[in-house]
């Protein structure tokens, strides 16, 4: 891994706050890899042997139904980690994962970082602190969910993707607007008034690309308390 993967590792919350030099001993022997658009990274079921981190691209987790419908768990991206719980607990993936489009991912295998943390009881002890950071920002996740519109969650999201901080810009939506809904925690349709509420915010749509007036208005926007919100769209 360059520079850059390695702090694209450091960004990930299960490895925050870790000194470069535990990140590397918990990371012997993983190597980034390319997985193509829609190749399955591991199926449900399958012996769970390492977990995963995200350099670039996207990875969603997913239960598929006998009747080909799927229930969509998470949409991951650069800087973020899946397959985690299932390797700390051993058994097999309770999910399918699969790339939406090409990504470069490190498979952390379980052997080599369970051999790491009992060589280094200290290193155990720094994971127990990030793992609860990782819990305290699920938690404010949740809160966030419970105390944002659905067209404020967007506007986040929107500016999370935007390649300039100021100004107007043209995003490009990095995967099927169904997959944006579930990682918003709204269905689909949710999404579509969502889309619809923020045109007053100077918020257009042309296909998979999103064109906003002004990144500064749009993140104001998001960031509003929850009162302000409601009372500004009635």
């Amino acid at each position: 891994m360059d520079v850059k993967d390695l702090r694209t590792v450091q960004r990930t919350r299960l490895f925050a706050g870790l000194s470069p030099e535990s990140m590397l001993q918990l990371l012997q022997g993983s190597v980034p890899r390319l997985h193509a658009k829609n190749h399955m990274i591991f199926e449900q079921g399958d012996d769970a042997s390492s977990f995963y981190i995200v350099l670039d691209g996207w990875v969603k987790v997913f239960r598929p139904s006998l009747s080909g419908d799927e229930a969509v768990f998470g949409v991951f991206t650069a800087g973020e980690t899946f397959g985690e719980a299932a390797m700390f607990i051993g058994g097999h993936y309770p999910a399918a994962a699969q790339a939406v489009e090409d990504s470069r991912l490190v498979a952390v295998h379980a052997k080599v970082f369970r051999e790491q943390l009992n060589k280094f009881p200290d290193l155990a002890f720094q994971m127990l602190g990030a793992m609860s950071r990782h819990l305290h920002s699920l938690v404010n996740q949740v809160e966030q969910l419970q105390t944002r519109s659905s067209a404020q969650r967007l506007a986040q999201f929107l500016v999370s993707l935007a390649p300039s901080v100021e100004g107007s810009a043209v995003i490009v939506l990095p995967y099927d607007k169904s997959l944006i809904a579930y990682r918003l925690g709204m269905k689909p349709e949710s999404l579509s008034r969502a889309f619809a509420r923020l045109r007053t915010q100077g918020v257009s749509t042309d296909g998979n690309r999103v064109l906003v007036d002004s990144m500064a208005h749009l993140r104001e926007y998001g960031n509003e308390g929850p009162m302000r919100e409601r009372l500004a769209g009635q």
